[in-house]
């Protein structure tokens, strides 16, 4: 199936399911939308929909599938599709009405990574991350990539790929408590994986893992046991140093962009040419960031199909910021897609989105494709301002 340019929605099953498909496809043509982003591999959460007709409130089930799976395609790792048929055959349904993009979790599974505990990520006190299943791991990289052929083999256009790498520290779960301040440099030394898959592609590259294990926990334990907060810009600068002071900390960062490359590219390799896979590379604001998850901009825009950026921002003027180095850093914007939140915390105010719009537009991003998250997520008044944002560009175009 093609997906035609102009801007896609991403959207929850849940929010889909309700209305018929020529329904849903007259409210996506009314709202400018030429195609939607279904998620079709997710996690848990807690969603508010502020003008469902049903449910206002949904928690989904954790690490399911939004299809049927096919088991025989799967390893250790079995799937677990959605209790609810009807959520199920969505996009069996959608297909012939509205272009379709699977928009599939990989490593963000709470459900699998509290069954196997040998397959999360370990911070460097050997606790468990439940939520964030390692990409060093065979079986883990065996069901994302099994994931991938399974859903590609739905009437879908295109994949788009999110979590393929580490999750960071703070991710946002459930009950998730600290009375420390959080800042880079913390978050970034708590948030690298020494499990065992880890230490082993460590030690072959020559990195002594346990060694740097033990130094991150004498200085994070320092730290902790001082008494002091670090403002952002001491730890960004404490950040760097360390950077340069310990090169083993360096060369194991840039090992596990590798193993995020690695699976990706298997994913490229498996799944009909004929389909783009697109890699959603970071939740990390700004983007630059995003080596924190394993992902380096510029090789995964080619490893794939090219690199989906959220511009999450509150403001144009960061959106256009961001957008720039992202554009510097990949060098080629045929491999760049931007998505954007048209409402709180982003972009909320009225011009702000027509800013957003127009400045990605004057570097390249946009003029064929641009994404919005999400339909479920934004109030009608959201959607309708998006909608007339569209509109009123399109117009200018003429």
């Amino acid at each position: 199936m093609d997906i035609p340019a102009g801007p896609t929605l991403y959207a929850y099953p849940w929010d889909l399911t309700g209305p018929t498909p020529q329904a849903v496809a007259e409210r996506m043509a009314g709202l400018g939308i030429g195609s939607v982003t279904l998620a079709m591999s997710y996690h848990a959460g807690k969603f508010l929909r502020p003008w469902a007709s049903g449910a206002r409130v949904v928690f989904p089930e954790d690490g399911v599938l939004y299809f049927d799976p096919t088991p025989a395609l799967y390893g250790r790792l079995q799937p677990q599709a959605h209790s609810d048929p009807a959520q199920r055959r969505l996009a069996d349904e959608l297909a012939p009405h509205v272009p379709l993009r699977a928009w599939l979790v990989l490593m963000h599974n709470s459900r699998i990574g509290a069954t196997y505990a040998d397959l999360v990520m370990r911070n460097a006190w050997d606790d468990p991350h439940v939520y964030s299943l390692c990409p060093s791991h065979p079986a883990n990289r065996e069901y994302a990539l099994a994931v991938c052929r399974d859903a590609a083999s739905r009437p879908v256009g295109e994949l788009v790929l999110e979590t393929p790498g580490w999750l960071p520290q703070a991710h946002g779960y459930h009950h998730e408590f600290a009375q420390v301040r959080s800042n880079l440099w913390l978050e970034t030394m708590s948030g690298v994986c020494f499990c065992g898959a880890c230490k082993a592609r460590a030690r072959s590259s020559g990195i002594d893992a346990d060694a740097l294990a033990a130094w991150v926990r004498r200085r994070v334990d320092a730290y902790l046991d001082a008494g002091i907060d670090a403002e952002p810009d001491q730890a960004a600068a404490w950040l760097a140093a360390d950077l340069l002071a310990v090169p083993e900390l360096t060369a194991l960062l840039a090992l596990r962009q590798d193993i995020v490359l690695e699976l990706v590219r298997e994913i490229r390799a498996a799944v009909d040419p004929r389909q783009k896979v697109w890699v959603i590379p970071t939740v990390q604001r700004p983007t630059a960031a995003s080596w924190v998850e394993g992902s380096a901009l510029a090789a995964l825009a080619r490893a794939a199909d090219g690199i989906e950026v959220p511009f999450y921002e509150p403001s144009a003027s960061r959106v256009a910021a961001d957008a720039w180095d992202v554009l510097q850093r990949v060098g080629d914007g045929s491999r760049v897609r931007g998505i954007l939140r048209p409402g709180p915390p982003d972009l909320a105010g009225g011009a702000e989105l027509a800013q957003a719009l127009a400045s990605l537009a004057g570097m390249g991003i946009g003029a064929e494709w641009l994404g919005f998250y999400n339909y479920g997520l934004l109030r009608r008044d959201r959607l309708e301002h998006m909608a007339r944002t569209l509109a009123s560009q399109a117009k200018g175009k003429e």
